[in-house]
């Protein structure tokens, strides 16, 4: 199976990133339910093979990124079984990830002369570029297009600036989603670690609520640099109270009984209606003060009175 997966993330378009982004979790549940040393042994040596293979095409990235989402996935199942918590988990993968990139961006830009951020942003005016050819394609009127045209510097600024939580964010809901769905499939075979068992009881740390407040007040402050420092702290501190309302709505799922149909439904809204990500991100976030699930372990205990 790994040796599968490795094949697909390397040789087949498309397939490949699905392939990429499922690595740890085919790892992570490889590595809980059998020997981690031949989990690793069978890893690395699909990855040495294809190394070998992708070197005479030229196209060694992939393996970096392979190298990335399999050592990710082997972090995983070592912190689960060593019975750490939910955090160092989620964040050490996290960190492999955002190492990777860093690689990738430093030694992309010594090889092309130019700096690390400048090929970021080389890479967002791509990304930028597609989309407004995609938007030309549409029926929108000349001034539509032209409005769209003339937006493109800010739009690449502002994602530019915004990269480093972008790629925080990225890394977070990658090891995240992975250790989610791992620990649903681990937990048909009973070998699910203790600390991973409740995660809709899962509470950020209290001190986040401090670089969630510094941040949106930097961004604020009218020195740019600074300014989208703030935003970047902001952003990711946002997103890990994000984390805690999803547990928190897991948390109402479980406790009312509601359907798997149903719970399907409500994430797939809020995946799509930024709307109702706000409206969790500020329950996980007014959770500290409140305790939601209090409420409802409250109303559970009244129902079956």
């Amino acid at each position: 199976m790994t040796i599968a997966f490795v094949s697909a993330a390397s040789l087949v378009p498309f397939v490949g990133l699905v392939a990429l982004l499922l690595l740890p979790l085919v790892l992570y549940v490889l590595s809980m339910r059998n020997d981690p040393m031949r989990v690793l042994v069978a890893f690395l040596t699909a990855l040495v093979v294809f190394l070998v293979i992708l070197s005479f095409m030229h196209a060694v990235l992939p393996v970096l990124a392979m190298a990335a989402a399999g050592l990710a996935g082997l972090l995983m199942a070592w912190t689960a079984r060593k019975n750490y918590s939910i955090e160092f988990v989620v964040l050490l993968p996290a960190l492999v990830f955002l190492c990777a990139m860093a690689i990738y961006f430093v030694f992309g830009g010594m090889q092309l002369s130019i700096s690390p951020w400048q090929l970021v942003e080389r890479h967002i005016t791509e990304a930028v570029d597609m989309n407004i050819k995609l938007y030309s394609q549409l029926p929108l009127g000349p001034d539509e297009i032209k409005s769209i045209q003339e937006s493109k510097p800010a739009v690449v600024q502002l994602f530019t600036r915004l990269f480093p939580a972008l790629c925080a964010i990225a890394a977070l809901f990658t090891v995240w989603l992975n250790t989610l769905i791992g620990n649903r499939l681990l937990r048909q075979y009973g070998v699910i670690p203790p600390k991973l068992s409740a995660l809709s009881e899962w509470k950020a740390p209290n001190g986040l609520v401090w670089f969630f407040i510094a941040g949106g007040g930097l961004g604020f402050i009218p020195h740019i640099p600074l300014s989208f420092a703030g935003i970047n702290v902001f952003l990711v501190a946002a997103f890990i109270y994000l984390l805690q309302g999803l547990a928190i709505v897991s948390f109402f799922f479980q406790s009312k009984d509601i359907s798997l149909f149903f719970r399907w439904l409500f994430y797939f809204l809020i995946a799509i209606q930024q709307i109702l990500m706000i409206a969790i991100t500020a329950v996980g976030f007014f959770d500290i003060w409140i305790d939601f699930r209090k409420y409802f372990r409250k109303n559970q205990t009244t129902d079956l009175t």
